[in-house]
């Protein structure tokens, strides 16, 4: 199998389910899926947006470039299509009008107030291909890194911003190759898919230099990154090394060196939480014969106390489900798992006090199937008229049990 599948799951296909439709209308955003491929990625970082114009940039494939979009083409109503919780506080909504036009918005208050609009706009065509229905898709994937700090990438070109969206340049040329990230640099995490991200990549705070493990191969095959409290690095990504087969891999050295194990036969990995440099929980789903039909039975939760080298499988009761659901540790060592789509366009939460063995559904539910995770954090979107479509605010807890409202830009 290639370096782009699981094994009986296709990636793209994985990363769509996955990934939180747009929040103000389900339909439209299952249209927009099958045009484009547009995968983001929620990251464990402080993110502030500063507001300044676009200026044009790196070229991209086909001769276009990257530029500042014409003012009298921006919408009066702006929709965010993509929501990255990062601390209770601090989020970023992300606008995809078309494959090539991506826009950023960021609050530092909870949602009281969000930055002004900024986009990164390609003015050349992106390349499409159509998929099993006809529609063209194009590979498009998005990055936050830190409170200034963005890639951007359309058909492997990629763009980086490292001043809050005022300026991009090449990404290539910007990112500073290195064996292991500096003290100073703080790691990337991703989970739901690792976005625009091929690599394991760092930003220094102060400078907004951003590097990146060059020793490991590049992958958009990565399914979770994460950093424990001690700040070991783990990963899961299939590899030809393991025969296609998905891996866990886990570094105390700041990306040094690494040890990897296999993930057991006959799952599929859906998202590691780290809990120290020794200790780890990696949610799988069991494959169906032939690797098609409905997810039956349990899933599959797995835990590792010698970093990786060995996995326990928990015996848990959470009801299996064929597609990438959000994972993350809450206070207290409460593991919170995301079900979108649950019941239609309703989406909870899963909650464990048992290390896994046992989950209970959350009282709280979220409007058009969105459900997202930050390390620690679990949210759910939810509307201020029941009547009316859109998404107007999300629902954050760090328990399943208390939850705190953060509104959406308007």
């Amino acid at each position: 199998m290639s370096d782009r599948e699981f094994t009986g799951f296709v990636v793209e296909t994985v990363a769509d389910a996955v990934r939180q439709p747009p929040l103000g209308d389900l339909r439209r955003a299952a249209r927009g899926r099958r045009r484009r491929r547009a995968t983001g990625v929620g990251l464990a970082v402080v993110v502030a947006l500063a507001g300044a114009a676009l200026v044009p940039a790196a070229g991209g494939p086909g001769g276009g470039n990257w530029a500042a979009p014409d003012p009298s083409d921006q919408p009066i109503e702006r929709v965010v299509s993509e929501l990255f919780l990062l601390t209770d506080r601090v989020a970023v909504g992300v606008e995809v009008r078309d494959p090539c036009r991506i826009s950023f918005t960021a609050t530092e208050d909870a949602g009281r107030t969000w930055s002004q609009w900024r986009t990164a706009a390609y003015d050349g065509a992106c390349v499409t291909t159509p998929d099993a229905e006809g529609f063209g898709v194009s590979d498009v994937r998005y990055s936050v890194l830190d409170q200034r700090t963005y890639l951007v990438s359309v058909d492997g070109q990629a763009i980086l911003s490292t001043d809050g969206g005022r300026n991009w340049e090449d990404a290539e040329s910007a990112v500073i190759d290195v064996p292991a990230f500096p003290a100073r640099a703080r790691p990337v995490t991703c989970q739901n898919g690792c976005g625009a991200m091929k690599r394991p990549l760092a930003v220094e705070p102060d400078t907004g230099r951003v590097y990146r493990l060059a020793d490991l191969p590049a992958t958009h095959a990565r399914v979770s990154m994460d950093r424990s409290g001690d700040g070991a690095l783990w990963f899961v990504q299939s590899s030809p090394e393991f025969g296609g087969a998905a891996h866990v891999a886990r570094s105390v050295d700041r990306g040094a060196t690494w040890i990897s194990s296999q993930v057991p036969e006959g799952v599929t990995a859906v998202a590691l939480a780290a809990v120290s440099g020794r200790e780890a929980y990696l949610l799988t789903e069991p494959l169906p014969a032939g690797g098609n039909g409905p997810a039956t039975g349990s899933s599959r939760l797995l835990h590792t106390t010698d970093a990786g080298l060995s996995w326990v499988d928990v015996g848990t009761d959470l009801p299996a489900n064929r597609t990438l659901r959000p994972f993350t540790i809450g206070r207290d060592g409460i593991l919170l798992v995301g079900e979108p789509f649950a019941g239609g366009a309703t989406a909870y939460v899963w909650v464990s006090r048992d290390g896994g063995r046992h989950f209970t559904r959350s009282e709280r539910t979220g409007t058009e199937g969105t459900v997202g995770v930050a390390p620690g954090l679990v949210w759910l979107g939810g509307r201020d008229v029941l009547n009316l479509p859109a998404t107007a605010h999300v629902q954050v807890s760090a328990d399943g049990e208390t939850w705190s409202r953060l509104p959406l830009p308007r």
